[in-house]
């Protein structure tokens, strides 16, 4: 598990090296959540941050 924390502590810190900034980054779900939640979640997160969703 520090191994994941690990790599997106270094993904953000490439990123700000390289002048970029992540649009975003948010949890969705955790180990209880259903798939139809994720989605939900998911879709409220992109619109949330400017996204459109096309039928």
């Amino acid at each position: 598990m520090k191994l994941i924390i690990q790599s997106i502590k270094n993904y953000f810190k490439s990123k700000k090296d390289k002048g970029l900034d992540p649009v975003f980054f948010e949890k969705i779900s955790d180990k209880n959540t259903s798939r139809d939640e994720m989605l939900e979640n998911l879709i409220k997160a992109l619109k949330k941050n400017g996204w459109t969703l096309k039928k």
